[in-house]
């Protein structure tokens, strides 16, 4: 496979920092939760900044306030936002997004069945990846990552992790950079999946995850065997 990649991130951008759009959800939390414990610089964003500053007071160096001011210069963008809040997302951050600024979309398109089942949906783009391409601006870098991590777990310091991360994106960039942020997790071990395109097939495996660690009562993740060491990128 041959990726073009894109220009360096320009020096203004902090290159040790996340904002995460939809940091006071379950999986925006896990996320700083480790990355914060893990001496990455965390901005929680949120539409209710009270709320993401009241997170951030109770991890080291986080700090938490409004989406748009939390993105600011910084390097890499996660959101994790449910996909009833998907369109509504991307088209704020469009309005304020940088050249240069990557986001990593975490969302899992799924569909609430019955009082306890979850249903994988396809968006009218192919997957919450591609539509999130498709809504930002022409230029903007998306990689599709961390559907299949579990948030209670991530929440959970005392819990060991041992799990990959299937990642997609069109560019090497790109995916070098978001797996740099990802593996300062420890447990977490990026695999390349191939272009955006793929994200759809990531991205319902979600749904099948759920079900089983409902069945099981268990956190179970996804482990791809037979890759080489230390990592697949």
């Amino acid at each position: 496979m041959t990726v073009t990649s894109p220009d360096p991130l320009p020096a203004t951008h902090h290159e040790n920092t996340v904002a995460i759009v939809g940091g006071t959800g379950a999986l925006g939390l896990g996320l700083a939760t480790r990355w914060a414990h893990s001496g990455v610089h965390v901005r929680i964003g949120s539409r209710r900044p009270e709320a993401a500053q009241a997170c951030a007071d109770k991890l080291p160096g986080a700090v938490g306030g409004d989406n748009t001011t939390m993105i600011e210069g910084a390097a890499a963008v996660v959101v994790a936002v449910p996909f009833s809040a998907h369109v509504e997302t991307m088209r704020s951050l469009a309005k304020a997004i940088q050249p240069g600024q990557l986001v990593i979309d975490t969302t899992a398109p799924l569909l609430p069945v019955g009082p306890r089942g979850l249903r994988p949906i396809v968006p009218w783009a192919g997957s919450a990846a591609e539509q999130a391409q498709a809504l930002l601006p022409d230029g903007t870098s998306v990689v599709s990552a961390l559907q299949t991590v579990s948030a209670a777990t991530l929440q959970n310091l005392e819990l060991r992790l041992e799990e990959d991360v299937l990642l997609c994106g069109d560019y090497t960039a790109d995916k070098v950079l978001a797996a740099d942020l990802i593996g300062r997790i420890p447990g977490l071990r990026t695999v390349d999946c191939g272009l955006l395109d793929m994200s759809g097939v990531c991205e319902r495996i979600t749904a099948l995850l759920i079900g089983i660690n409902r069945r099981y009562k268990t956190h179970a993740g996804i482990r791809i065997t037979g890759l080489p060491e230390p990592d697949a990128r």
